[in-house]
């Protein structure tokens, strides 16, 4: 079951706050002339976390404990409708009794595209189990 968060649209004041706020020196996210700036990957990385937190499709989460194998495949750049699509895998108990649940994050444009790709490993709560 694939779990989706709401759209988001990129502007350049948003890309331009981040690469400035930032300190981006590197030439590609400065660019000569009216050129505008592509969103840094790290700052994809951020605004994932920040969708799927808002979206509360992780209710149960208490923290991102890793990111492993993060794929960039594209430019992420102003005028791109963003949203993040969550592929839950498997899931390891932990002693305390919670669970650590690996998630498949992929930052995908509004005409399937995908930006980037991401294993996360999530604490979470464990499931309520029935009444009794």
């Amino acid at each position: 079951m694939t779990l989706r968060t709401p759209p988001v649209e990129i502007t350049q004041a948003l890309i331009d706050d981040l690469v400035r706020l930032g300190g981006y020196t590197h030439p590609l996210f400065d660019p000569a002339g009216d050129a505008p700036a592509p969103m840094p990957g790290q700052g994809v990385l951020l605004l994932m976390g920040g969708l799927v937190e808002r979206s509360g499709l992780l209710d149960r989460a208490i923290a991102l404990l890793e990111l492993r194998e993060v794929r960039f495949l594209r430019m992420l750049r102003a005028g791109t409708t963003l949203h993040v699509e969550l592929a839950p895998g498997p899931s390891e108990p932990t002693s305390s009794g919670k669970v650590v649940q690996h998630y498949d994050w992929t930052a995908v444009d509004a005409e399937g595209g995908r930006i980037l790709q991401a294993r996360a490993l999530m604490l979470m709560r464990p499931p309520e189990g029935p009444s009794r």
